[in-house]
């Protein structure tokens, strides 16, 4: 009898272990089909040819986006709705968005120390800094669009206070991570350098030209030039030519703001933890071969973990210059006042600490656990059943450290503004976007209504 109830015992540990593989392997299974090859290859053809329509189409199709993503779908269905031109319906889904975002993050902070051994990808996506701060921009041209100017300076503000707070709320999280990882280390959040963004300040100068308010106007004319000057890393460009707002100028100005090629996207990088005693050797094999040691308390000598980290990866642009043709036939080059490449990958790197540590925590202590449950079966189990729990421990391990690859697809790459003098009344002006080659890709007319008490914008796109 007692010999029955052994093997029941070898069944049940070894069923415990397959259980719990194959549980992992369902939950990291359950990704978003939205960055599937196949669904990203249809909306990089849908984008290329510009047909919003049947980008759309794939993105509101309720398979693809999983509970937990509800905030990439508000993203991916707001930001496409604006380059469709339905601005109101861009807006009802940038502010579920930005709602959902506040929510998140207010969770993720209170959570407690049980989400030190949570992977992001079992979580709520909560966002990219980035983002969040890019949300009111298009919220701005939304309502600019809509003829809501007061509106469009809330979210303006709203941007301004985003910003303010980065580096407060990285400290913050940084603090409580600490308090719940063993890693002796003085853990600091990357130093946020974005402060002030010249797109939002161009913005807010010629709404509050329009308002005729020339002081104000000034101010955030001074404030582009602050921008590029304080934060050299994020504008390494020189600032493109805009008309001084108290300037005397000859009739008006259309301004033309461009939206170019798509914002980044996330690999996967392999790393590797070897521990010697009371410390952790952590490091990559892929071309950036880098080793950490980072202090570990109480951490024996001999143990091997792997994990994935995310960073960020440009994409190859298909734009690379954007003329404007004035209707005096005049050509104007579009200059770039904003690079969202440069700005995602800086605030990224703000917080890759804490995915360090919490990915290098969770890694240590699920490895050892695993260690000590196959440990503890060979003692108790049959050679062949210590072996089949062995795998199953390590598998459930290595699914379960999968990189969080989620991230909105359709921000853009880079903004380019021109200013163009011209009469008052309607206006023609005509955009080409051309390749690296100068190939022309895509060409389009626009007509407007010039008059001194407008922004006079015209807001496109081209990927």
């Amino acid at each position: 009898m007692s010999e029955i109830f052994g093997h029941r015992a070898i069944f049940g540990k070894i069923a415990a272990g397959l259980l719990l593989f194959v549980s992992v392997l369902l939950l990291c299974s359950c990704a978003s089909a939205i960055h599937s090859p196949k669904v990203v290859q249809d909306l990089d053809n849908a984008l290329a040819s510009r047909d919003i329509v049947a980008a759309l189409k794939i993105v509101e199709n309720p398979k693809y986006y999983k509970d937990k993503e509800r905030l990439l779908y508000y993203l991916d269905a707001g930001v496409l709705h604006h380059y469709n031109g339905d601005w109101e319906r861009s807006n009802e889904l940038l502010e579920l968005a930005e709602t959902a975002i506040e929510q998140l993050q207010t969770k993720s902070l209170s959570r407690g120390a049980g989400s030190m051994l949570l992977n992001d990808n079992t979580l709520e996506y909560a966002g990219e800094d980035y983002e969040d701060i890019y949300i009111n921009v298009f919220k701005a041209l939304n309502y600019l669009n809509l003829g809501d100017r007061d509106a469009a300076f809330v979210e303006i503000r709203r941007l301004d206070e985003k910003l303010g707070y980065l580096e407060q709320k990285h400290a913050k999280i940084a603090k409580e991570m600490l308090k719940e990882s063993k890693a002796e280390i003085d853990l600091k959040a990357g130093k946020s350098r974005f402060h002030s963004s010249a797109l939002a300040r161009y913005l807010s100068m010629i709404m509050y030209e329009a308002s005729r308010q020339k002081d104000d106007a000034r101010i955030d004319y001074d404030n582009i030039q602050f921008a590029f000057d304080s934060q050299p890393d994020l504008y390494p460009f020189s600032p493109p030519e805009i008309f001084h707002p108290q300037a005397a100028k000859n009739g008006n100005v259309v301004r033309v703001l461009s939206f170019i090629n798509r914002g980044p996207y996330k690999r996967a990088r392999e790393m590797h933890i070897h521990t010697s005693k009371d410390l952790l050797l952590v490091g990559s094999v892929d071309e950036y071969i880098d080793v950490t040691a980072i202090p570990w308390v109480g951490i024996a000598e001999g143990y091997y973990f792997k994990f994935a980290l995310p960073y960020l990866v440009e994409r190859n642009s298909r734009v690379w210059r954007v003329d404007a043709v004035a209707p005096d036939g005049q050509r104007y080059t579009l200059q770039k006042l904003e690079d969202f490449n440069l700005v995602a990958q800086h605030s990224y790197e703000a917080k890759e600490p804490m995915i360090m540590l919490k990915s290098i925590s969770r890694s240590v202590l699920k490895g050892i656990a695993a260690e000590e449950a196959k440990t503890q079966a060979r003692k108790e189990t049959s050679s062949f059943g210590a072996s089949l729990l062995s795998l199953a421990m390590d598998a459930a391990v290595l699914f379960s450290e999968n990189a969080d690859l989620r991230l909105s697809q359709f921000f853009p790459g880079a903004a380019l503004i021109a200013e163009i003098p011209v009469s008052a009344g309607q206006n023609t002006i005509r955009l080409e976007y051309y390749s690296e080659t100068g190939d022309l890709l895509y060409s389009q007319v626009h007509t407007l209504d010039v008059s001194p008490n407008q922004p006079n914008l015209i807001n496109a796109w081209c990927f």
